[in-house]
């Protein structure tokens, strides 16, 4: 059996048409119920995935995508990788809620978590206090070290020599020390909480690194990613059946790899997926991308 039909075998629901895009081809495996001829869904783009990045200082960000709480957060997050700083989703309903992830930072035990993905919606929650109010009590406890930082939107703060800006919900623009500017999950227009100046594409003035942790659509428009890719030529990075699904329609195509691989600037060109142009332009030297696991669904945008 081939891999393309492996792969598309895990995608299958019952009763609808499973497709996994892969180059050249399009897998159907069963005929879409009666009526529904032309129906396309479920596609796979893989799981939900976390990333762990570092920077040329040394220092490690986390940052969990969507998410629920799940034993890795101790047994790899913290004790293998040891990040630095910790971005956690709040939210509560499709990821974490407020309790939840006070509790993992006694798990990942950071210097600083971060809370995001929430407020956006009616649905979920809409302060960060609950959260800060149980990081503090863990702390009084001796239970984790990791002190709460709220962001405001668009606003930007150095933390451990990397600067942060969030954009709202689970968009967030990091620049390091050396300048390379890497944008997480850009939902720019249609996000409530994202600031005006960065609905225009424009104000980012450069972007380096795209990092994608799945595909669901409150994270990534297919159109606003093409844009962002024809504009600034960046290097898109996602999970190995997302990047697969984007190819044809982004104008860089994304490198692409699985729950604990890594790569840097010399594997992106050696994956010879990525144009080599396009990554030697961008400023990555020194930045290492790993994906890690995250506990959640994915579909394409």
């Amino acid at each position: 059996m081939s891999l393309s039909v492996l792969m598309s075998i895990a995608a299958l629901s019952v009763g609808v048409v499973a497709y996994l895009k892969l180059p050249g081809e399009r897998v159907e495996l069963t005929p879409p119920p009666e009526g529904t001829e032309g129906f396309k869904g479920p596609i796979y783009t893989g799981s939900g995935t976390g990333y762990v990045i570092e920077f040329k200082n040394g220092v490690r960000f986390y940052f969990a995508g969507d998410t629920g709480l799940f034993a890795g957060m101790k047994l790899v997050i913290r004790d293998f990788y040891k990040p630095d700083v910790a971005f956690l989703p709040i939210g509560d309903v499709f990821t974490m809620g407020p309790k939840e992830a006070a509790y993992a930072t006694t798990l990942i035990n950071p210097k600083y978590v971060i809370p995001y993905h929430y407020h956006t919606f009616p649905m979920l929650t809409q302060t960060a206090d609950g959260f800060v109010d149980a990081v503090n009590a863990y702390r009084s406890e001796n239970l984790t070290k990791a002190e709460a930082i709220v962001l405001g939107y668009g606003v930007t703060r150095e933390i451990e020599g990397i600067k942060v800006t969030w954009l709202g919900h689970a968009s967030m623009l990091l620049e390091s020390v050396n300048g390379a500017k890497i944008l997480i999950d850009p939902w720019l227009e249609a996000n409530p909480d994202c600031p005006t100046q960065y609905k225009n594409i424009t104000n980012f003035g450069d972007i380096d690194l795209i990092l994608l942790t799945h595909g669901h659509i409150d994270h990534v428009i297919i159109e606003e990613l093409d844009a962002l890719s024809k504009m600034y030529n960046p290097v898109i990075i996602a999970q190995m059946e997302l990047s697969i699904y984007l190819q044809d329609l982004v104008s860089v195509p994304a490198a692409w790899m699985n729950v604990g691989g890594s790569l840097t600037r010399d594997s992106i060109l050696a994956q010879g997926i990525v144009p080599a142009e396009a990554v030697n332009a961008a400023n990555i030297e020194n930045i290492t991308i790993t994906i890690v696991e995250a506990v959640h669904t994915s579909s394409p945008p």
